[in-house]
């Protein structure tokens, strides 16, 4: 499975295509819910519903030939924000931390808002 990472300004290199790894975390899916106990022994329930906002998508891939760890490591150092295209959607994301590694490299994106459907 790939997702592609791109740049929202006009770079030509500016794009990676990552194959993900099972480990890849496509970001949790919940509501901005708390409970708070009150002094009878009941509880009041803060509901303000579901954001794609917070979720954190870690991307996980296996550097074969150091291509893909290359763009990433650019795309880290010159871009605040970024295009993210995964099998369950279109985001908008912050660029939060890259983790080079031999055996498997992880990148950490912290979606924004939803572009797609």
């Amino acid at each position: 499975m790939f997702n592609i990472l791109s740049a929202k300004t006009f770079d030509p290199v500016g794009h990676v295509q990552i194959n993900i790894t099972p480990d890849t975390n496509q970001g949790e899916v919940r509501r901005r819910v708390n409970r708070v106990a009150t002094l009878d022994g009941g509880v009041v329930v803060n509901d303000s519903g579901f954001s794609d906002g917070d979720r954190t998508i870690d991307l996980a891939w296996v550097p074969r030939d150091g291509i893909t760890d290359a763009a990433v490591d650019r795309m880290v150092q010159l871009y605040d924000r970024a295009t993210l295209a995964t099998r369950v959607g279109v985001f908008d994301v912050a660029l939060d931390s890259y983790i080079p590694g031999t055996d498997e490299s992880t990148l950490r994106l912290l979606v924004i808002s939803k572009l797609s459907l």
